[in-house]
């Protein structure tokens, strides 16, 4: 379960960095909950049946997101304009982590990893949906304790579900496959959907280490989250 609980906070780092944090110039007109935000997160019993809650321990997320953005630092990223992006992201998920209450959980059947986190703060969602079309295919290459990995990642823009038309939110689709070293490829697909009300955002992300992964699950699990927010108290 400790490998886990790292792999996880490695992903919700990553998802937390991709996310970005910056202000967003409207927050809707509806008040912020009064429920905490602990509260305002869906509960394990809220997901797909057979999934377990991994604890994430904040200092184990912050340590990811640290430990990510060194990496970041070190590694080469093709095309070159994309770097300065992915480094602002980065730098402004501080922020954004501060002010987040986060779970996650995973399916053991189906290797189908689950997170989200609702913020206190809103994001750009425009500038994000605009970032995965300036970067839709990135090459990062690095060296860790010798080897070098390389991952080519891919984001693709997909509809918001029909049921969530008129809130402002976004849907993107990712796609990695990482080489470490003369290993065999390794590929991970994900859905993220992310949702701004009531003056928080709603971060929803499903991935697996698999070819292909259930959007229609994946959409169910973000409506359910984005409606618990929008008719918390």
């Amino acid at each position: 379960m400790i490998k886990g609980a790292r792999w996880m906070a490695g992903i919700a780092a990553g998802a937390l960095l991709l996310a970005g944090c910056s202000e967003s110039k409207s927050e809707g007109s509806t008040a912020a909950p009064s429920t905490p935000r602990e509260q305002l997160l869906l509960t394990v019993d809220e997901f797909p049946s057979g999934v377990k809650k991994i604890d994430l321990p904040k200092d184990k997320l912050d340590a990811a997101a640290a430990d990510m953005a060194g990496l970041q630092d070190s590694a080469t990223l093709t095309p070159a304009e994309c770097a300065a992006t992915t480094k602002d992201l980065s730098t402004a998920s501080k922020s954004l982590l501060a002010e987040s209450a986060v779970i996650a959980a995973t399916d053991a059947k189906t290797g189908v990893m689950y997170l989200e986190f609702v913020s206190g703060r809103t994001g750009d969602l425009q500038s994000i949906t605009d970032g995965n079309k300036r970067c839709a295919e990135v090459t990062v290459t690095s060296t860790v304790e010798g080897k070098q990995i390389s991952t080519v990642a891919k984001v693709e823009n997909l509809s918001v579900p029909a049921d969530l038309k008129g809130t402002t939110a976004i849907v993107y689709r990712t796609t990695t496959v990482s080489t470490v070293g003369a290993g065999k490829p390794l590929t991970s697909v994900g859905y993220q959907g992310m949702a701004v009300l009531r003056g928080t955002t709603v971060v929803v992300r499903t991935s697996a280490l698999k070819d292909s992964l259930d959007e229609a699950a994946f959409q169910k699990v973000f409506l359910d989250a984005v409606r618990k927010v929008e008719k918390a108290a």
